[in-house]
């Protein structure tokens, strides 16, 4: 057997769709998260969970990513961002089309950010490949 973390992906719960490599989570701390908690995820130790409540009243387990197979859809929002100097696009799984999180962009000229954009993904809507492969009588990586 190799190195598993090439393959280590979350998935999008819905359809199985690679949505992220677990090497992308990254910590990007917003001031406006209601909660933010260092967690232990499928073995990866200190990943920020943040708790994020949008105008509707709705409340959000995100982490955050480098990058990610996500299709953004809509514009890009400046109101209600919760990482200031940000917007934000709904991003949907690009197979099945369910909303995984949201795409942030550094706005122009916000010296503060070293970060031009980063995704947010919502916790619940992911699984983890080997979870996911646990429960297929072929896993993934015996598909041809």
């Amino acid at each position: 057997m190799g190195d598993m973390t090439q393959l280590d992906f979350l998935l999008c719960q819905q359809c199985g769709h690679d949505v992220v490599r677990f090497d992308s989570v990254v910590s990007i701390p917003s001031i406006l998260s209601y909660r933010q908690r260092n967690d232990s995820i499928h073995g990866k130790d200190k990943v920020l969970i943040q708790l994020f409540r949008n105008p509707q009243g709705s409340h959000f387990e995100v982490i955050t990513s480098k990058d990610a197979d996500v299709l953004k859809v809509d514009k890009a929002y400046s109101e209600d961002s919760w990482f200031p100097g940000f917007t934000w696009t709904i991003a949907v799984c690009p197979r099945c089309g369910t909303h995984l999180g949201w795409v942030f962009e550094a706005v122009e000229n916000y010296v503060q950010s070293d970060k031009k954009s980063f995704v947010g993904l919502i916790l619940d809507k992911l699984l983890h490949q080997n979870y996911a492969e646990s429960l297929l009588i072929i896993p993934k990586s015996y598909k041809s």
